[in-house]
């Protein structure tokens, strides 16, 4: 199977102990249930569960931070960014051309909250999908009902965006080697004119000759691909998402407040 923006796994549906559709509800469920935590110490709490719980049940890590390093530009634009745009208490005062820029407290203590946030459901995400193969994927979304047009849509864009951005690498390398990027600014933009048309046309001709070959397999007449259901031990999922929700609702809370008195 050629390169996808996610971590699948290789080859076609295994035997897992859960269902892809439980595994993908309980990812939703739990990411939920992050993204409304304003406390940083219960996410950094809750990042080392993730990141245990994925080791024990054999978690492709390399592959889930390889693509998760990806996003890191824009987990680091709210750290780097919040502390200077939001806040009252100042920490620091850092000397610019346009003047002196405050550095605030909170707006620091939020940036590093989002970081984490953004972080951990990235992690979350791609861990529960590094489990699964593109045909688990595509049943579990056949599964929750989700229309096939948006389906192939989904599939086309995490096949071949990947495959147009080594197209473009290859041929900007090709005219690097040319010693176009030493030409004068005209040359260049015409180059880079060039470069993107003839990738548009080279994407256009293969996704005509995709559909072609797709239509002729009956591709749009019936579902290629369907779901297979929940399994019993589903259950057990279920109970862990109700533990953690209760976990950090309830029992976070009351114990400390009993640590407060």
């Amino acid at each position: 199977m050629g390169k996808f923006l996610l971590p699948f796994v290789e080859g076609h549906a295994r035997e897992t102990m859960f269902s892809p559709t439980a595994m993908l509800v309980s990812s939703v469920v739990v990411g939920v249930l992050v993204s409304v935590q304003t406390d940083l110490l219960v996410l950094v709490c809750l990042t080392a569960v993730v990141i245990c719980g994925g080791t024990l049940a054999r978690t492709r890590w390399r592959a889930v931070w390889s693509l998760a390093g990806r996003f890191e530009a824009f987990v680091l634009f709210w750290v780097f960014t919040e502390p200077f745009l939001y806040g009252t208490t100042v920490l620091a005062l850092i000397q610019s051309p346009f003047g002196p820029l405050p550095v605030y407290l909170e707006g620091l203590t939020l940036g590093v909250l989002l970081g984490f946030r953004m972080l951990l459901l990235l992690l979350l995400f791609m861990g529960t999908l590094s489990h699964m193969s593109l045909t688990e994927f595509v049943g579990a979304l056949r599964n929750l009902r989700f229309p096939m047009s948006i389906v192939g849509s989904m599939l086309i864009m995490l096949r071949y965006v990947p495959q147009f951005i080594d197209e473009r690498k290859t041929m900007h390398e090709a005219e690097v080697l040319r010693g176009l990027e030493r030409g004068k600014r005209w040359d260049r933009i015409r180059s880079m004119g060039y470069l993107i048309g003839s990738t548009m046309d080279r994407a256009f001709g293969r996704s005509l000759s995709v559909y072609n070959s797709m239509a002729l397999r009956g591709f749009g007449s019936r579902a290629l691909v369907n779901g297979h259901g929940f399994k019993r031990h589903d259950v057990l999922l279920a109970v862990l998402l109700m533990m953690l929700a209760v976990s950090l609702f309830y029992v976070i809370p009351a114990f400390r407040e009993v640590l407060s008195t």
